[in-house]
């Protein structure tokens, strides 16, 4: 018999219900923070624990003390994951892990020191129709891949940016890591290593709001020579309108499409490839689940559960967690690297 696991959760804004949620399910959820001390207060009430304004008040006060989630603005990460693995907690980190790679190597040299490992969360990886793609590409049944489209086509409107951390450089970092990182990784875990990447950049609908981009083109290649494009942009007027992965082979095509990457699509000329794949789709979930629903805008998919679940048996059982400290670098590095062009028309 297993004793709890004691999970502290740090940032209590919109996606902290959900991570509440798994924690209660797996573990026991000792304490929150926020340095809005109203918000912690609601949920810390809302689950009978005490809530502190702030992480080092939490670590003197609190004893018992697992694993520390930290679900607060992208640019703060690092340093309070650093933070809670010298307090002697293993640490769960929000996408995007951190907004530098060195700030990755960084928490990867406090991990050594202290003995304490980092996780990072990319539930996407976890939607049916992405898991069948990566399985296709490992197996090599889809031909040469001649080219891979990325579309991310979604709605934040402008009450997403006022008054928030959404939108600055220091705490956001830019739409590639706060609304589509979770993209960028599936292209690294798909393909590999990028080569070299170029990319254009506009601010059409945000002016005044944001620091960076609302929509962007880019083109990259890949260490294998593999050729990726990607458009997106956060200025669709009402709701989120696409978010795929198409890929061109010399067999035909194949799609994670929808909103989410939440559908599967296929046209190939191969007999065999085809037969395959109206079984595989016929075997994905007839519900394959919603988005993460915050009210006046939604996110990805709602995967967390499988997050904890792939937490719990790593921690408990030395199994591989569903993804390293190293691909969530690899991610970060190729949006800096994209980034590197950063110049608005």
């Amino acid at each position: 018999m297993y004793s709890p696991i004691h999970f502290a959760l740090i940032g209590c804004g919109n996606i902290a219900t959900e991570h509440a949620t798994q924690i209660t399910r797996v573990g026991k959820l000792v304490a929150v923070v926020d340095t809005n001390l109203h918000r912690a207060k609601i949920l810390g009430d809302q689950y009978g624990v005490p809530f502190f304004e702030t992480a080092s008040a939490l670590y003197a006060a609190v004893q018992q003390l697992d694993i520390v989630v930290i679900a607060t603005p992208n640019g703060l990460h690092a340093a309070q994951a650093i933070e809670a693995m010298q307090a002697g907690c293993h640490v769960l980190v929000e996408k995007p892990i951190a907004l530098l790679g060195a700030d990755i190597l960084q928490m990867q040299t406090v991990s050594k020191q202290t003995g304490k490992q980092i996780f990072s969360v990319m539930q996407n990886r976890f939607n049916p129709p992405v898991k069948l793609i990566h399985e296709l590409l490992k197996q090599q049944v889809l031909g040469t891949i001649h080219h891979v489209q990325v579309n991310c086509f979604w709605h934040r409107s402008a009450s997403y940016y006022i008054n928030s951390w959404h939108g600055t450089m220091a705490l956001d970092g830019g739409t590639l890591f706060t609304q589509f990182s979770h993209f960028i990784d599936l292209l690294c875990w798909f393909f590999g290593k990028v080569k070299t990447a170029e990319a254009a950049f506009k601010n059409t609908d945000h002016q005044g709001l944001i620091e960076f981009e609302d929509q962007g083109s880019i083109q990259l290649k890949f260490e294998s020579g593999i050729k990726a494009s990607m458009d997106y942009s956060v200025n669709e007027p009402i709701a989120n309108k696409e978010g795929s992965i198409t890929i061109l082979s010399s067999k035909g095509m194949i799609k994670a499409g929808g909103s989410y990457l939440n559908t599967f699509e296929y046209e190939v000329n191969d007999t065999a490839l085809s037969a395959e794949l109206q079984k595989q789709k016929a075997a994905l979930p007839n519900t394959l689940g919603m988005p993460n629903d915050y009210g006046h805008y939604k996110g990805s998919m709602r995967n967390h559960h499988q997050v904890y679940d792939s937490l719990l048996t790593a921690l408990r059982c030395q199994t591989p967690y569903y993804t390293t400290v190293e691909e969530a670098k690899n991610t970060i590095e190729l949006i800096n690297l994209i980034y590197q062009a950063r110049k608005l028309n």
